[in-house]
């Protein structure tokens, strides 16, 4: 006989791990708002200095873009974390099916994650180096690590939206037979 509760159990467990996870990435969309309003310059200047370019004051206008890069990069992540929490809530209430839809959305996020990651790359490096001389401005994109796990997490993602269709399936047929 199948125990639905080896799967109920540890998918309420890593529900609630991941609202831990949302709630701090909200904490730190408002800290990040806060530094917008009340310190930008500062705010911006980190951001830079965050990414790996050290860079004198900036233009308000080029800590905007880098604010406006952050911000999105936050909320992208808030809507990753908030799918995931969808897909083991469903996990935990015994509804493998939905948690397939949902783990479908979640595969199509971190693609897009991915893709903006490696976009905003490019447009963080250019906007930090736009007041650097000629010669020293720079365009960058690198796939390292981070982007190979988005990657690999994304291909997972799409595979577990395939094993919980099928799991699905299965239930359904045992349900039918017992």
């Amino acid at each position: 006989m199948v125990d639905p509760n080896t799967l109920t159990g540890p998918a309420r467990r890593i529900q609630m791990v991941i609202t831990c996870g949302v709630v701090l990435l909200v904490v730190l969309a408002v800290v990040l708002a806060y530094g917008a309003v009340t310190e930008p310059a500062d705010t911006g200047e980190n951001i830079a200095r965050v990414s790996g370019l050290l860079t004198g004051p900036m233009q308000a206008w080029q800590n905007a873009v880098l604010l406006g890069v952050a911000a999105l990069h936050l909320a992208i992540w808030i809507v990753l974390l908030a799918t995931a929490r969808r897909m083991f809530g469903h996990l935990a209430e015994g509804d493998p099916e939905t948690a397939g839809h949902v783990a479908r959305t979640l595969s199509r996020w971190l693609w897009a994650l991915l893709a903006l990651g490696l976009m905003s790359q490019m447009i963080v490096s250019f906007v930090a180096t736009w007041d650097f001389p000629d010669g020293e401005r720079s365009v960058s994109l690198g796939v390292g690590t981070p982007q190979i796990s988005v990657a690999l997490s994304a291909l997972i993602a799409g595979f577990m939206a395939r094993a919980f269709a099928l799991g699905a399936e299965l239930w359904r047929d045992h349900r039918e037979v017992v």
